[in-house]
């Protein structure tokens, strides 16, 4: 009987995972932790911290919890993506793999590196727009208000999968626990916390209820969306979005749910606003893939050759940066929202915005070392908005420069200063 491994890199969860509903009588559950991605550096910058590493070891062992409460064993392997497939395949005689389809182009590209041999379905599972709603790449307006007015006024969403899992013809944990060994002293070496780890399943969809339906804090996310500091200013969804422990679809549906049940305002159409917002980047992601890390951008390199040269600095530009990467540069709201990401591993978006046109406005450096840095910093680091956005805001990517005066932005967003003191006097205790 052939054995299919179902790679659940980017979707660890039960709930609306087509991947665990699939039919085929063998298979075994897999998660790949890829080496590169937290222990690599790209322009000298470490791909990802300590915290980032915690994060995702957590969540991975949470979701092997879960699938052992269901007797569904979970191999749990470290290394080469392609190359750690490619070896259990052989071991395991497996002849096909199931994954969710990836959006960053380096998972894509490891999917192409895989052993011939192995047969490789891909199903959209993190999308809105998955299936027989996605759109067609070469027709995909380059700029987001285009998409969302072709979009919004029949906007459909492939709706979650609410079906029981089927527990049949999974590997058990007593034959998935052999390959286990490297994870497992990794995460005896690094010691996630999971009752800390809010990313999750248990704690998004916790989350998605307090945000939603217990707390009613989205009937005011308009108005408090801009907001530096709080419990409840945010969603804070973004984490278990990336990691594909939420699913993307079941929060658009409790959306869609409490605005029939409860009440639809300008505030529960904006959380839904900005999940499109998402769903472009991902889609802008699969039709231009590399491009992205071009220095010229999508903008440029579409008529000009694009440019992968590494970002050089002079040493006054290296102690420029390092000094925003710190939040020592002397202008306190930046180096507030700067200190708050190094502590806390989160930036609300108005923050986000600021001490990236900063960089690249204020210090004129390359766009691309701030969306490295916070690669490795961000606790909801998720490729395509990471670098999508800051592609946004340089110009380079879907819009034209978008340079923010940052003394204006301070004043309107922290008027009395309550935030860059709670932060900067946080720091020096």
């Amino acid at each position: 009987m052939s054995l299919s491994l179902v790679l659940l890199n980017d979707t660890m969860r039960l709930h609306d995972n087509p991947l665990l509903q699939l039919p085929t009588a063998a298979k075994a559950a897999l998660v790949v932790l890829d080496h590169h991605a937290f222990f690599g550096a790209q322009y000298g910058i470490a791909r990802a911290n300590l915290s980032r590493l915690q994060q995702q070891l957590a969540v991975i062992t949470a979701v092997k919890q879960q699938l052992a409460a269901q007797h569904i064993g979970l191999i749990t392997l470290v290394g080469n993506v392609a190359q750690r497939i490619s070896e259990l395949a052989r071991e395991l005689n497996a002849t096909a793999l199931y994954c969710a389809e990836p959006v960053a182009p380096n998972e894509r590209q490891a999917l192409l590196r895989l052993s011939p041999g192995l047969a490789v379905t891909q199903l959209d599972c993190n999308s809105l727009l998955g299936h027989q709603l996605r759109p067609t790449l070469a027709t995909l307006p380059d700029s987001f208000t285009p998409f969302r007015k072709q979009l919004e006024p029949l906007l459909q969403v492939s709706p979650p999968l609410n079906t029981p899992l089927p527990p049949q013809g999974w590997l058990t944990m007593s034959q998935c626990e052999p390959y286990n060994s490297a994870f497992n002293q990794l995460a005896s070496q690094y010691q996630p916390n999971l009752l800390q780890s809010v990313a999750s399943e248990q704690g998004a969809l916790a989350r998605v209820t307090e945000f939603i339906w217990q707390g009613r804090h989205i009937l005011t996310y308009k108005e408090t969306r801009n907001q530096l500091l709080g419990q409840h200013y945010a969603s804070f969804c973004s984490a278990p979005l990336a990691l594909g422990s939420l699913s993307v679809r079941q929060l658009w549906q409790d959306i869609v749910q409490f605005e029939q049940q409860v009440a639809a305002n300008d505030s529960t159409y904006w959380l839904k606003f900005e999940l499109l917002w998402r769903e472009y980047f991902r889609w802008q992601f699969r039709k231009y893939g590399n491009l992205w890390f071009s220095r010229n951008g999508i903008k440029q390199a579409i008529r000009q050759q694009p440019d992968f040269s590494p970002p050089r600095l002079s040493s006054r530009q290296q102690d420029k940066f390092q000094r925003w990467c710190a939040g020592q540069t002397g202008i306190d709201f930046v180096d507030a929202n700067m200190q708050l990401l190094n502590k806390t591993g989160l930036m609300s978006n108005r923050g986000r915005q600021n001490v990236a046109s900063y960089l690249i406005y204020d210090l004129a450096l390359d766009w691309r070392l701030g969306a490295a840095y916070f690669e490795q910093r961000l606790l909801d680091y998720d490729c395509a908005s990471n670098w999508g956005n800051w592609a946004y805001i340089a110009g380079t990517g879907n819009s034209s420069e978008r340079r923010f005066n940052i003394s204006k932005q301070a004043q309107l967003y922290d008027a009395d200063g309550r935030f860059v003191r709670t932060v900067l006097q946080d720091a020096s205790a």
